[in-house]
């Protein structure tokens, strides 16, 4: 595995193999998480749609079928304050083409037409097209707003980073993306051709030097005027917990704390905070599905995870209206036993081993790899799995109990279930 610098703002994010029938690659474009971002979000999705060379969706299926039936995906991520948008190819393996013919130059091409040459006319992006993408686009908002877990996670995150661009939706919102033009999506591909740093990632059997080969000659046909600064704010403690309370028709509730993990940039203690993240909360073997959901049974579920990009962590669980404070008042005080050294020997080594045979596990699949370039787009520096998992390995109990003293409660979400609102409410009367 390895990252190249290309040009300026363009690298190369590379892993050799032989080992997969298929081969996956993508292009993708890293952008601020700002007022744009139903731009940004809109505008990947129609440069998967088509292109110029296959201005229809039958001539486009055709051309992707006749590349030993290769599908292209379109992606929108948010790591830290970036917006990254992302054009996900996935198809068959050079080494299994029939007659040795080569397939992966002719999908480089097909991912290339796709996003420096759209269809357009002098007008912007066709109408049709536009709708259609608007309409798919939010009902992918509604759908994610129908999955209540998602819900819940997205409103404490807009909660708790409300003055932050963190709490900006990555697909920007419904109302925005529906005063959209195609003239005003046009102008906003020129910025992003112009100025966003870009990476192409392969996973495969290619060898390295055809890929810079054809990465180098697309760069210099469109060159970068300048390359847009990313940048995340972190904020290393919280002023104070808020708690936000909300109620809707669902079957069951849902309480999210977010909380501040005292970093300062994605990588800073990462690993001791990582490993205190997997003791307090990260499987089976954690504090909180030890003890908050198996002995106490306050909840269906009950989970924390760190999100490194943004120094922030996560808990989440599935309870019962009735029982959210009390799994509340629990999960903060498996988080004070986590502070004060209450885990033993065996549980650090137990989260050692399942942290790193995940990260062992990136190799056993090309989305998977591809996945872990992904992860790092927006990162400054590039770490190998072997590298974080020698991290991991390297903490010491003292390290895990000083980064769980520097996590600090930030903000607690609690979404109620309207029919036992309405049966308390009776009770009361």
């Amino acid at each position: 595995m390895e990252i190249l610098k290309i040009t300026n703002g363009v690298r190369l994010a590379f892993a050799q193999t032989s080992q997969f029938k298929t081969a996956v690659m993508s292009l993708s474009v890293s952008v601020p998480l700002n007022e744009h971002a139903a731009k940004n979000a809109l505008l990947i999705r129609l440069l998967a749609r088509t292109n110029k060379k296959h201005p229809s969706t039958l001539e486009m299926n055709r051309a992707l079928a006749s590349l030993y039936g290769a599908t292209i995906t379109p992606i929108i991520e948010k790591q830290g304050e970036t917006q990254v948008l992302r054009l996900l190819l996935s198809a068959l393996d050079d080494r299994f083409t029939l007659d040795g013919e080569s397939v992966c130059e002719d999908c480089m091409q097909m991912l290339f037409d796709c996003f420096f040459d759209p269809d357009v006319t002098p007008d912007g992006f066709k109408e049709e097209n536009l709708a259609l993408e608007k309409r798919l686009l939010i009902e992918k908002i509604d759908a994610e707003r129908d999955d209540k877990r998602i819900y819940a996670r997205e409103r404490l995150t807009e909660e708790m980073c409300k003055n932050e661009a963190y709490g900006r939706s990555k697909y920007g919102t419904k109302e925005e993306i529906g005063a959209l033009d195609g003239k005003a999506l046009f102008e906003q591909w020129k910025t992003l051709l112009l100025h966003a740093p870009m990476e192409f990632a392969f996973v495969g059997s290619t060898p390295k030097e055809q890929l810079v080969s054809l990465l180098k000659k697309k760069c210099e046909a469109f060159p970068k005027e300048s390359i847009t600064e990313l940048h995340t704010e972190f904020l290393t403690e919280s002023y104070g917990s808020k708690t936000i309370t909300e109620t809707q028709k669902v079957k069951q509730g849902k309480l999210v704390i977010g909380y501040r993990a005292g970093m300062t940039y994605d990588m800073d203690n990462y690993a001791a905070i990582r490993l205190m993240t997997a003791i307090f909360g990260g499987g089976t073997f954690s504090k909180l599905f030890m003890n908050v959901r198996e002995k106490q049974s306050l909840c269906y579920y009950c989970a924390a995870r760190l999100i490194a990009a943004k120094g922030i962590l996560l808990v989440d669980s599935g309870v019962e209206t009735e029982n959210a404070q009390r799994t509340l008042d629990a999960i903060r005080a498996e988080l004070d036993a986590v502070r004060k050294g209450d885990f033993t020997d065996e549980v650090i080594e137990q989260a050692k081993l399942s942290i790193c045979d995940a990260l062992k596990g990136v190799h056993d699949s090309n989305s998977a790899l591809l996945g872990w370039f992904a992860s790092h787009t927006a990162s400054s520096k590039f770490y190998t799995p072997e590298e974080i998992a020698d991290m991991i390995r390297a903490v010491s109990r003292e390290e895990i109990i000083l980064a769980a003293n520097m996590i600090t409660e930030d903000t607690v979400y609690i979404l109620k279930s309207e029919k036992e609102e309405s049966a308390d409410a009776k009770e009361t009367h």
